[in-house]
C-alpha cells in the first residue's frame, strides 16, 4: 500500500481509503454488521489506515461499527467523519451547521466512535442558513479543545472553500470523482493543488456502476441508485456499454474494471486518497488490487477515448 501526506495536515494516509456509507444501511438496503466488521479488519490487514464516515451514515450506525471494529487499533488509524446533516426519529434529514449543533454533534460522534479525538472533521455539505464565520468558529473551537486534530470540507465549490479558509485552517476537501463524474477536475482539484489542500475523493466506483457487475435487465433496488439518473433509462444502457469497453481494456492488463476505475482516480495530480466502499472482503481485496497500477499518459488517453461514447 502506498501512503501519501494529506495536504498540510501532516497526516500520512493510505492511497486507498475505506468509505463506510453503505455499511450504515438505510439508503443502501440491508447490511450485515458481521460482514462490515470483517471488511474493516481486512482493510487493516491490507494496509489501509484511512477510514471515512459521517454521523449521518446509518444515523450513526457506521460510526458505531468503526468503534467496534477498530477496538485496540485506534493508534494505528486515521478516522475522518463529517458534520452538518441532522435527522429526527422519523428519518427526516436537514442541513444544520449552527454552532449549537456542531457542539452537540462532535461529542456524539466521539461517543459513537469510542475515541477522545477525531483526526479529520469535515463540513459535509454547505448550509446557506448559517454564516460561514459562525460555523468555522465552532469548528475551530473543536480543534482548540483537542476534540479534533484537523478540519476539512466536503462537496464545496472553490469559492466556498476559499471563504472557509478565511476563518480557519480547513486543510482538506472531499469531492466526488470517478470516470462518470469528473466535475472536480475542472476547478476543485486545481484549487486544492494551489492551496496545498489534501483531497479525499469519494464515489470512486460511481455507486457500483464501475464495478462491472450490473446488467441491462437488473432491477435497481437501492434508494441511492434509484434516484441517480446514471442508473435510469437510455443513459443506463449507454453507461453499461461504456463499462463493457472499459472492462475489456482493463482485462488486457490482467485487471478488472473496478481496479481501472480506482487507478484512474489515483492518477490525478493533487489527489491524496481514493475512498472506496465495500460490503464484502472480496470487494475490498479487488479494489486494493489497483494499488501500484500507475496508468501512463497513453493509457489515460485511451480511457478518455472510451468515455467519449457518452457524448455521441
Amino acid at each position: 500500500m502506498e501512503y501519501r501526506v494529506l495536504g498540510s495536515t501532516g497526516l500520512k494516509v493510505s492511497a486507498i481509503g475505506l468509505g463506510t456509507w453503505a455499511m450504515g444501511g438505510r439508503w443502501w438496503g440491508p447490511t450485515n454488521d458481521a460482514d462490515s466488521v470483517a471488511v474493516i479488519h481486512k482493510a487493516l490487514d491490507l494496509g489501509i489506515n484511512l477510514f471515512d464516515t459521517a454521523d449521518i451514515y446509518g444515523f450513526g450506525h457506521s460510526e458505531k461499527l468503526l468503534r467496534q471494529a477498530l477496538s485496540g487499533r485506534r493508534q494505528d488509524v486515521i478516522i475522518s467523519t463529517k458534520v452538518g446533516l441532522r435527522w429526527n426519529n422519523k428519518g427526516k434529514v436537514w442541513h444544520d451547521l449552527s454552532p449549537q449543533h456542531i457542539t452537540r454533534a462532535v461529542d456524539a460522534s466521539l461517543d459513537r466512535l469510542g475515541t477522545d479525538y477525531i483526526d479529520l472533521y469535515q463540513v459535509h455539505w454547505p448550509d446557506p442558513k448559517v454564516p460561514v464565520e459562525k460555523t468555522a468558529a465552532a469548528l475551530n473551537k473543536c480543534v482548540e479543545v483537542g476534540k479534533v486534530r484537523c478540519l476539512g470540507v466536503s462537496n464545496l465549490s472553490p469559492e466556498q472553500m476559499a471563504e472557509y479558509r478565511e476563518y480557519g485552517r480547513f486543510e482538506t476537501c472531499q469531492p466526488p470523482l470517478n470516470l462518470f463524474q469528473r466535475h472536480a477536475e475542472v476547478a476543485v482539484l486545481p484549487f486544492c493543488v494551489q492551496e496545498n489542500m489534501g483531497v479525499l475523493s469519494y464515489s470512486t466506483l460511481c455507486r457500483g456502476l464501475l464495478s462491472g457487475r450490473f446488467k441491462k435487465d437488473d432491477e435497481i433496488k437501492e434508494t441511492v441508485r434509484k434516484q441517480d439518473p446514471l442508473f435510469g433509462g437510455e443513459a443506463y444502457v449507454r453507461n453499461l456499454a461504456v463499462v463493457q469497453q472499459l472492462k475489456e481494456f482493463a482485462a488486457a492488463y490482467g485487471k478488472t474494471v473496478a481496479q481501472l476505475a480506482v487507478a484512474w482516480v489515483l492518477a490525478h495530480f493533487g489527489l491524496t486518497s481514493a475512498l472506496c466502499g465495500a460490503r464484502r472482503e472480496a470487494q475490498l481485496e479487488e479494489n486494493v488490487g489497483a494499488a501500484g497500477w500507475r496508468l501512463r499518459h497513453e493509457e489515460i488517453k485511451k480511457v478518455d477515448e472510451i468515455m467519449t461514447i457518452l457524448n455521441e
